[in-house]
């Protein structure tokens, strides 16, 4: 029985949608499934890698020519083109010419396409609304894990299973089970990878998979990365604007993302996927992708991950709950793991404690860093009992809370 996660938060963002829509994203995010499933279509058309085109509904090839011309003589009705970019290049000055008549979902993978259809002097830029699908929305997985299961392993699931394709391979202990997955699902993640590059050249596809394994390995700012990519050879000087247009397209694909350092000029930057960053950093670290690597090493990876993983996750889920701009501070001394702000004003400070106790001199530690501000404090532990004593005037968020949480402010 197939298990589908209901991306709620991504139906409500497709409900504002109009006419023409680019829907894109890197691979196994689920956008042809959600597109498929949950929008309104009337054909539905996927180019192959060789440019072949397959009629969905009727199960046959058609020809190019005849894809425009029956586009051109069925007004009225919605058409789905997946893998668009596989099509020939002028099919860009068809869509512009006939746009205002047109109705088209074009569905895309690629890094190719930040650049030919969403950059600067695109022939559709602004004619197509952009909607990029990335993982599946913190609340959906949450709620939806929340309705079958409790405890503290709820969270860490949620953490793994916004990648919808490994939803039906978990079967166990969610460490377990990621570790597992990672191991035997190499060559998918080797395919994963190199499809969402296909389109690119070989330099500039080593430099994009360069940056994923720096910022996977710990360097989190723009201006590590420029060193690593520069003592691999791939830039030819040490500046971090060398890689602003890589990260850029990076950030656009859904591949990375930016965490807002507060009390700072700069940001860091995290490999969106929890699963994707491990793999990254096996690579980095071991070479994964050409060697062995023992299942009980990368378990060791992934119970050194997941707590920053699970910070990374109720950070970006209290900001949507709170409908708050999210960050961290970082300090010499210390770090504030979040960060929740509205025009300067500081509403919400949290630590993550992810683990199976918390001494009473590391609460007294959390204490003394967030009495500091004069708003919302909270502390973030698996389960409420890990704690060797309750904080001061800290509130407790357990897995248990975070569900009442979200039950209270999320929006259906």
């Amino acid at each position: 029985m197939m298990v589908i996660v209901t991306r709620q938060e991504d139906l409500n963002r497709w409900k504002n949608t109009g006419s023409r829509v680019l829907v894109y994203g890197r691979r196994k995010t689920g956008k042809s499934f959600f597109v498929k499933n949950f929008t309104s279509w009337d054909e539905y058309f996927f180019v192959k890698r060789d440019g072949g085109i397959l009629d969905t509904r009727r199960m046959q090839e058609i020809s190019y020519e005849f894809l425009k011309e029956y586009m051109l003589r069925s007004e009225g009705k919605r058409f789905v083109i997946d893998e668009f970019q596989r099509l020939p290049s002028d099919f860009l000055d068809f869509l512009h010419a006939y746009h205002e008549t047109l109705k088209v979902t074009l569905i895309s993978s690629t890094l190719w396409l930040s650049s030919k259809f969403l950059g600067r002097g695109s022939p559709l830029l602004g004619v197509f609304e952009e909607f990029r699908m990335g993982l599946i929305d913190e609340r959906d997985v949450l709620r939806f894990l929340f309705e079958r299961e409790k405890g503290s392993e709820v969270v860490e699931k949620a953490v793994y299973m916004r990648e919808p394709w490994i939803i039906p391979m978990v079967n166990g202990e969610m460490r377990d089970e990621i570790s597992r997955i990672i191991s035997e699902q190499k060559n998918t993640f080797a395919s994963l990878i190199g499809e969402i590059f296909s389109e690119e050249d070989r330099l500039l596809k080593e430099s994009y998979m360069a940056v994923l394994t720096a910022v996977s390995t710990g360097k989190v700012k723009s201006t590590e990365i420029s060193s690593y990519l520069f003592s691999r050879k791939l830039i030819k000087r040490d500046d971090p604007s060398t890689i602003q247009s890589y990260l850029k397209i990076l950030e656009q694909m859904g591949l990375i993302e930016k965490v807002h350092v507060i009390n700072r000029r700069y940001k860091q930057f995290k490999v969106s996927s929890p699963v994707l960053d491990l793999y990254f950093y096996l690579e980095g670290k071991y070479g994964f992708s050409e060697l062995e690597v023992p299942q009980s090493e990368i378990r060791k990876v992934v119970d050194e991950k997941t707590p920053r993983y699970v910070e990374d996750f109720i950070r970006t889920l209290l900001s949507k709950l709170y409908g708050e701009k999210a960050g961290k501070i970082v300090e010499k001394d210390y770090e504030i793991d979040i960060v929740l702000s509205s025009f300067r004003s500081t509403k919400l400070v949290g630590e993550v404690k992810w683990k199976s106790f918390v001494g009473k001199h590391e609460i007294r530690r959390v204490e003394e860093v967030l009495e500091r501000f004069n708003c919302e404090r909270v502390l973030v532990v698996p389960d409420f009992s890990a704690l060797e004593r309750e904080p001061k005037n800290i509130r407790v968020l357990d897995s248990s809370s975070l569900r009442d949480l979200l039950l209270r402010l999320a929006t259906l």
